[in-house]
């Protein structure tokens, strides 16, 4: 996971004329008992939803794209994705739960202002990482790509590769200094001290500790050694620390939500059309610049959330709580015999029987399942496909229940590679969030009204396609589920279900070139089709098309991809 400095902890974790001016008439509150709001819409029925695609360490588009989209079209009141999506997800539910973004003094803000002040929430998450630069989440997470490198390259000039194969004592203790360095220790997954401890096995071991740490955020699936190898970082510990991000955007706990609400007063408006960095260089009226007091914001809390100690409120809460926000979460699932087959195959790894090249697994594709978290009635819905879309990823859809934020975001972004598979509370096991990268069918089946899909050009993910042949997918169903040339395809169809294509091409920058990537973004053209015709957008947004011709953005071009051998 590669994420640049200054960005937040979020992210190993975005016409007609406007509708008037001042806040609503309205007086309602609509707020819970901390004052976060906890109604949706009138009408019960999202409005305008997000179908979310997972990117990994590229997730700063997500935040820029939602940010855009929600400046010109309104707020988004219905969200989907998994992987790194369920990240974003998870703050952007966060953003809406705080009243600063939906209050204008004793009132509820229209629909423009409430818009602005989601937006400029959005694009601050640029700011936190450096806000708190120096706090345990801003070095671990703020700055992964840092973890990550300083891993790689402690491990490196050690020496530790070679070291394996002649002294294996001598590599584990070199691996124990390097995994114990103060910045990376409490990001550790206690599995790889476990594997450390293990001397029966000790020269397998670290090798295997070495390849998780050389390999990590690279995604790729040479073989299937990435299912049952141990991450080098702890999803438990990862997940504490992007709930404290939340908990700030949900003006939960030690954030000061009156110093939240004035900075949204005196930034919001004037921030419309711009993005972060021009947005933080705007004066306060009180002095200094809305950078300059979000960052104020950000170190304040931070500082008192580590005095305080508190766990985050916001990871013991349910995804299908009542709240400003209809959501559904993915992850991929182990089923049936593939629990035990999974089970087996791990004691195999462990044991050092098999130590190189692919450890016997043999599963049926019948028992990979594509898992969902959501709301009761919403994941009801998706079993009944009242759409009835009838693809094959529609047809491998199970109910993960109204699981805690925590339980979901120690199972869905972590992908192989970042870590094992994760044995789920019910006794299925989660293969990690690349099974549904375009989850417009079930956010259709939710009810939405309009669907953006917020992705990049191009054919599916090699890396999720050659997870899914690892776990038994036959080339006939690759085509079914992923072949941009098969008009029936899963892919193809959830293309042709999206009102309107956030078209980003975010798989052309590199690992470091985040502001470009987001400037990206930003500027993305926005595909629309005909059931996006009649929205009322707050403002006109200038580069919309109805075909950009790219392959994963418009249905029925294909990029070429085939099978993955």
């Amino acid at each position: 996971m590669k994420l640049s400095a200054g960005l937040s902890s979020v992210v190993l974790m975005a016409g007609v004329a406007a509708l008037g001016a001042g806040c609503s008439s309205s007086d309602a509150d609509d707020a819970g008992e901390d004052g976060s709001e906890i109604v949706a819409n009138a009408s019960g029925a999202p409005k305008l939803c997000a179908a979310v695609r997972g990117n990994g360490h590229y997730i700063v588009t997500h935040f820029a794209s939602l940010a855009r989209i929600v400046e010109h079209y309104g707020v988004v009141d219905g969200i989907a994705g998994g992987s790194s999506g369920s990240l974003t997800t998870f703050v952007y539910d966060s953003v809406l739960h705080n009243p600063a973004v939906s209050r204008c003094g004793a009132k509820r803000c229209d629909d423009t202002k409430r818009a602005a002040r989601v937006s400029l929430a959005l694009k601050s998450i640029q700011g936190y990482g450096l806000a708190v630069a120096s706090s345990e989440e801003g070095v671990a997470i703020g700055n992964l790509v840092g973890v990550a490198g300083k891993l790689k390259q402690e491990v490196d000039a050690r020496g530790i590769g070679a070291l394996a194969s002649t002294d294996a004592a001598a590599a584990a203790a070199q691996l124990k200094e390097v995994l114990e360095i103060p910045e990376v220790r409490s990001l550790v997954n206690p599995e790889v001290f476990a594997m450390l401890r293990d001397t029966a096995h000790l020269e397998y071991n670290v090798k295997e500790i070495h390849t998780s740490i050389a390999t990590l955020g690279a995604f790729s699936v040479d073989d299937n050694r990435l299912f049952f190898r141990p991450g080098v970082l702890a999803w438990d510990g990862l997940a504490l620390l992007f709930g404290r991000v939340a908990d700030f955007y949900a003006g939960y706990g030690a954030a000061d939500r009156d110093a939240q609400a004035a900075w949204l007063d005196a930034c919001a408006g004037a921030s419309v059309g711009k993005e972060w960095e021009e947005a933080a260089a705007l004066p306060m009226p009180s002095g200094g610049t809305c950078g300059e007091a979000f960052g104020k914001l950000a170190s304040d809390y931070r500082a008192a959330a580590r005095a305080s100690n508190e766990a985050p409120r916001r990871l013991s809460e349910r995804i299908g709580a009542p709240g400003p926000l209809r959501k559904l979460v993915s992850t991929s699932v182990l089923e049936g015999k593939a629990v035990l087959a999974y089970e087996q195959s791990r004691a195999a790894y462990l044991s050092g029987e098999h130590a190189s090249g692919n450890v016997p697994f043999d599963v049926s594709f019948d028992d990979i399942k594509f898992g969902y978290w959501g709301a009761d009635e919403d994941l009801a819905a998706l079993a009944a496909d009242g759409s009835g879309f009838g693809d094959l990823k529609t047809k491998k859809t199970t109910s993960l229940g109204n699981g805690t934020w925590r339980e979901i975001l120690t199972a869905s972004p972590a992908e192989p590679g970042l870590s094992r598979f994760v044995e789920l509370p019910d006794g299925r096991i989660s293969a990690g969030g690349w099974s549904d990268l375009a989850p417009t069918l079930v956010l259709k089946n939710m009810g939405c009204e309009r669907v953006v899909y917020v992705t990049r050009e191009g054919d599916e993910s090699g890396f999720a396609t050659k997870i899914a042949k690892h776990l038994g997918m036959s080339e006939a169903e690759w085509q079914k589920l992923y072949d941009l040339g098969d008009a029936a395809s899963s892919y193809n169809v959830s293309l042709e279900a999206a009102d309107a294509v956030w078209c980003t091409n975010w798989n052309s920058f590199g690992d470091l070139q985040q502001r470009e990537m987001a400037a990206d973004s930003w500027r993305a053209p926005l595909e629309t089709r005909a059931g996006f015709a009649g929205i009322r957008a707050l403002a006109p947004y200038a580069n919309t098309t109805p075909r950009t011709g790219k392959a994963g953005c418009t249905p029925g071009v294909s990029g070429g991809a085939t099978y993955p051998r």
